[in-house]
């Protein structure tokens, strides 16, 4: 029988689950992953991985198989409304691998950075991960958590561990049912995704580069995705309601918007009239991420906007840190809180520049013509300054 106090169970096979089991696993800890989908499956399209989640790659040993399919772009361009030339740029490439200590800014398919992860989660004889898991039945006693895992085509599987984990996103059951949280709430913004063929979009917008578009209460994010010959487009607009469907809101989603006055969007858009898929934004407050022997990390305790790009990085960072201190601390609730109060402000404060940043890009006149001309004046050193306090983060720090 497996040592229960080296074991620890995960809720959710996603990039925050398995980023945990792979850390787990290299402490040496017994990890039992489940999850409900039948299969690795990553919801959504691209994603940008800034550098302080790259480092959590690089520390798990990972780094350069991401890197060999994702993408680093030269600079973010920026366009206001109606713009069809950028007012100013954020230098990316070799300029913020400088800046940050030879750690690149990459963007990649979802897809990718998750087979990454479970190729690597694969290689390691203590992670045993269970798909198509229906329920999960949690019981804490005796200073850990019983579990049952039950699956409609075999006899349930039963865990006892030291602790549970829930990495279930979103909507977590982990969340709900185990700690008692709230449900997620509806944030107001609707995003609109939609993969376009690479050499139709390389026409009007250069593909070493991210393209981001300011308008009156939208603005739209594009980056290429090279190795599939891809580029992954991004709409985001505010909606009064959280239940869309698909083929009746189509035609008041993307073409609504006053996106048609940017000569260089709208064809891009036009083209792709039919194919974008809307994705309701929900968000998680959360106030306390653990109780007993159970925990939450990344979207399951703090889901957010993705205005700032670092939904997907701070699950990873939660995983990394949450790992170095449960191998560190055997008394899970020292653990846990530890891990609560060094993640819970920088998260917090994520989340609020997340939610600031769409107000500032979803500006009207003539608020945002004065936005504007900040923008434009910066030098590339100062915008990325601003973001030093995100992108120099390493949660290993000091700990490793």
């Amino acid at each position: 029988m497996a040592n229960s106090s080296k074991t620890i169970s995960i809720a959710g096979a996603g990039i925050a689950g398995l980023t945990l089991a792979i850390a787990l696993a290299k402490f040496g800890f017994r990890v039992v992953v489940a999850e409900r989908q039948d299969a690795p499956s990553e919801f959504g399209a691209g994603l940008q991985i800034s550098p302080n989640a790259r480092r959590v790659l690089d520390t798990l040993g990972l780094g350069d198989d991401f890197a060999a399919n994702s993408f680093a772009p030269d600079a973010i361009d920026i366009y206001p409304h109606k713009r069809t030339s950028p007012i100013n740029s954020v230098q990316l490439g070799d300029f913020a691998t400088k800046r940050y200590d030879g750690v690149p800014y990459a963007v990649a398919h979802r897809a990718d950075l998750l087979d990454c992860l479970y190729r690597a989660a694969k290689k390691f004889a203590n992670i045993e991960i269970h798909f198509g898991v229906e329920e999960i039945d949690a019981t804490q006693a005796n200073g850990g958590v019983s579990i049952l895992l039950k699956d409609k085509n075999s006899a349930p599987f039963p865990v006892t561990a030291r602790a549970h984990i829930g990495a279930d996103g979103v909507r977590s059951e982990t969340r709900i049912n185990l700690l008692g949280g709230p449900k997620p709430q509806f944030t107001g913004y609707v995003a609109w995704r939609a993969l376009a063929d690479i050499d139709d979009v390389a026409k009007h917008l250069p593909m070493n580069h991210t393209s981001l578009f300011w308008g009156p209460d939208y603005h739209v994010v594009l980056y290429p995705l090279p190795h599939q010959r891809k580029v992954n487009i991004a709409l985001f607009s505010r909606h009064k309601h959280k239940s869309i469907e698909r083929g009746a809101e189509l035609k008041l989603g993307p073409n609504r918007l006053s996106i048609k006055e940017n000569s260089v969007l709208a064809p891009i858009l036009d083209s792709l009239y039919d194919q974008f898929t809307p994705w309701p934004l929900f968000g998680v407050t959360c106030e306390h991420w653990y109780k007993d022997n159970v925990a939450l990390i990344g979207d399951a305790a703090h889901a957010m906007l993705p205005f700032q790009a670092q939904g997907a990085a701070m699950g990873m960072e939660d995983a990394g840190l949450l790992a170095v201190l449960l191998a560190a601390e055997p008394d899970n609730a020292k653990a846990f809180a530890q891990y609560q109060s060094l993640r819970k402000p920088r998260v917090d404060k994520v989340q609020k520049q997340s939610a600031q940043n769409g107000k500032i890009f979803h500006m009207r006149p003539p608020k945002s013509w004065a936005r504007d001309l900040v923008v434009a004046r910066q030098s590339p050193d100062a915008q990325l300054k601003r973001l030093d306090w995100i992108y120099k983060h390493d949660p290993f720090e000091g700990l490793l």
